[in-house]
């Protein structure tokens, strides 16, 4: 992933992950009361494991020559799907973390 697209990914990990925290610490009458707690815990864990995810080769399985050979990039992806995992790193990131880097041992022993 070239180096623009990655802080891209980052900037708006960032802004996903803030706005899951504000709607999570605003009040039915429109007030803001900062929570610190588990949530706030797993979304910095959340965030912090985007480093790994994003560099995560198991989503994009086919290699540079098979995308050539088809015209594609290897990056490519759907915009809707990209941000559905988006939202689920967000919300899930540690979790999925734990179970791409297992995958991804699976895939290197192969």
């Amino acid at each position: 992933m070239n180096k623009p697209v990655y802080l891209l990914r980052v900037a708006l990990q960032a802004i996903l992950i803030s706005g899951i925290y504000f709607l999570y610490c605003s009040n039915p009458d429109g007030s803001f009361t900062m929570r610190i707690g588990l949530v706030l815990v797993w979304l910095i864990l959340s965030f912090a494991s985007q480093f790994y995810l994003m560099k995560f080769r198991g989503l994009y399985p086919i290699s540079q020559a098979t995308a050539k050979a088809k015209g594609e990039a290897v990056g490519e992806m759907n915009f809707f799907v990209a941000v559905a995992l988006l939202v689920a790193y967000d919300l899930f990131g540690p979790i999925i973390a734990v179970w791409f880097y297992f995958w991804d041992k699976r895939l290197g022993t192969d």
